[in-house]
């Protein structure tokens, strides 16, 4: 017996394994899941489920070393491979693709949506064909006839022989004794294609209401807030009886100024609308779950609206997205029919909105110079006009706004104005502001701008020359101010602040318009005590203006020099003086 099981077993080792034998191979059913009813006169989806149904049942393998290999992972030979699956109706438009899958495994669904368009077909019975092409293995071949296929003979292992079913004690027979080393590189498969079809019916009839989107107008703005009104019709063969609406935005968008429907209300809100005389309403009337996530938005009473008959109905809508275009919007509608609430099929559809608009800063005009109140002015422009726009301005220490909002009404382009006072010790630079414009939208919305107010040179002034003052003794002392600005002052005077030892009558001194880089005289009589001492002193001097924003300005103190002197009067000359008085007196009696 051994003797010839031996050669059999080298065919097996040298030649391909024959066509390997298993029942039940892949093979799909397919089903509609939910309602396989569909509308006449829309597009709308179905959702189709296929799954591979195959079972492992029974096997013949040829060798020990497939069994091993197909015992690792059974479910291979029950998986469909390279699977495409299409869809076809002599009826009905349908516009799904073809669809490719790698591999489908047995007994896991897998769930399609078919696109189909109903419009320009009869009611009734249609079909739609599922055309299924696949691979399932065939063939498990093993190929020691490659020169890098090993063998070990010096370690042993006993070989089999399996005959059939599965490898039980009374099916083997020892081959040889010869270890045989396998790598799955050597292991070849042998695909078989297969094709397959299933019919699936599909009913099309005019549905009881439906409501068609004939025509939708929008005012939205990115970031705004506005009206869209739908034009519905219905389309059904029955009159919709106290027709709720319900506008479902897509995310970023807020349906506003509607009454929203409170659930726990909504049941005896129901029964007063649909009771009639001589019906029993019932004392519960229950809301599907499904139609609570319609209701608890916002919704829209229209009443009764008959077949054919068409509605406008307007919602306002808040935007909350900054980029304009279409947006995806659904529109539902709830009714009542047979004392039943009912509702229709989500109609879908695009609204547009507008790009939000663009405003730039075109200029920042600044004359504010430090220590004293200017005028900043910011120009604006925008890409259209705007409603109702007004202006805030925010700047921090040095600076202060004195006015800080501006009004500007309807404008594309504007010039807002702002007064803004500078500290004296302001640096001759360019400070940070915060400019944030309001618009109207349908709803007040704002936008910030980082600006910089520059903020000029302080007007400085010079004091050419100094006075001369005999100590005792009092004289005119006459200077030049001239101004060091960029800008010429008017009005101004000249005020010197006078201490010991110096005393004064006329502290004040008129300079009137001064142009930058001029200079004019000033004029101030000061007293000296007699006991001053000698030498040069220092007064300090302001000058009062107004500069180009017609505001009183107060200068920085600048010094003004005198010289004080000895006395020039001869020793003993007024003791003389005083006697040649009283000598002139006794004479005249």
């Amino acid at each position: 017996m051994r003797s010839l099981i031996f050669p059999l077993m080298l065919l097996i080792i040298i030649f391909p394994a024959a066509a390997l034998d298993y029942e039940d191979k892949p093979y799909f059913t397919a089903y509609v899941a939910g309602d396989n009813y569909l509308e006449l006169g829309k597009e709308q989806a179905i959702n189709v489920v296929i799954q591979n149904n195959a079972r492992l049942w029974k096997q013949i393998y040829d060798s020990y070393e497939e069994y091993e290999f197909v015992s690792k992972n059974p479910d291979m030979l029950i998986t469909a491979y390279n699977v495409s699956v299409s869809f076809e109706s002599e009826t009905l438009n349908v516009k799904t693709p073809e669809m490719r899958f790698s591999a489908i495994p047995p007994f896991k669904p897998v769930q399609i949506p078919v696109i189909i368009d109903t419009k320009g077909v009869k009611s009734g019975t249609h079909y739609l064909k599922i055309k299924f092409s696949y691979e399932c293995i065939d063939e498990i071949i093993i190929d020691t006839t490659s020169p890098d296929f090993k063998s070990v003979p010096k370690e042993e292992r006993k070989t089999y022989n399996i005959s059939t079913g599965l490898p039980l004690p009374e099916t083997m027979t020892i081959v040889n004794e010869t270890k045989i080393v396998m790598y799955p590189e050597y292991l070849k498969i042998k695909y078989e294609e297969k094709e397959q079809e299933i019919l699936l019916k599909l009913i099309v009839e005019k549905p009881e209401v439906s409501l068609e989107v004939v025509n939708v107008t929008s005012e939205l703005v990115a970031g705004g807030k506005g009206k869209v009104t739908v034009t519905l019709k219905n389309t059904g063969r029955a009159k919709a009886e106290k027709l709720f609406v319900t506008l479902n935005p897509p995310r970023g968008f807020l349906v506003a100024g509607m009454e929203r429907v409170d659930i726990e209300k909504y049941s005896e809100t129901l029964k007063q609308f649909v009771k009639m005389p001589f019906i029993q309403i019932p004392s519960e009337i229950s809301v599907p779950p499904e139609v609570k996530t319609f209701l608890t938005s916002s919704a829209f009473y229209v009443g009764d609206l008959e077949p054919n008959e068409s509605v406008n109905v307007t919602f306002t809508v808040e935007v909350n997205v900054d980029e304009g275009g279409y947006y995806p919007f659904q529109i539902k509608g709830f009714y009542v029919s047979d004392n039943e609430l009912k509702e229709t099929s989500t109609e879908n559809f695009g609204v547009f909105v507008e790009e939000k608009p663009e405003i730039k800063i075109v200029e920042v005009v600044s004359n504010v110079h430090a220590g004293s109140k200017g005028d900043v002015v910011v120009k604006m422009k925008a890409d259209r006009v705007l409603k109702g726009v007004k202006a805030k301005l925010e700047v921090k220490p040095p600076l202060t706004a004195l006015s800080e909002e501006y009004f500007a009404g309807d404008v594309k382009e504007a010039e807002l104005r702002f007064k803004v006072k500078a500290s004296s010790d302001a640096e001759n630079t360019v400070y940070p502001a915060k400019l944030v414009i309001y618009h109207d939208l349908g709803k007040e919305v704002s936008e910030e701008f980082d600006i910089g107010i520059e903020i000029k040179k302080k007007t400085r002034f010079e004091v050419i020359g100094k006075g001369v003052l005999e100590a005792g003794r009092e004289g005119i002392v006459r200077v030049a101010i001239k101004n060091l600005g960029e800008y010429e002052i008017r009005e101004a005077t000249a005020r010197i602040t006078v201490v010991d030892p110096f005393s004064t009558t006329d502290d004040t001194s008129y300079i009137g318009s001064l142009k930058p880089g001029e200079a004019k005289n000033v004029t101030f009589k000061i007293k000296v005590d007699s006991d001053a001492t000698p030498k040069v002193y220092a007064l300090n001097l302001e000058v009062k203006y107004k500069d180009l924003n017609d505001e009183w300005v107060i200068s920085e103190p600048v010094k003004l020099p005198i010289e004080v002197r000895e006395s020039k009067r001869i020793p003993g000359f007024g003791i003389a003086l005083s006697a040649l008085a009283l000598y002139i007196a006794w004479r005249r009696r």
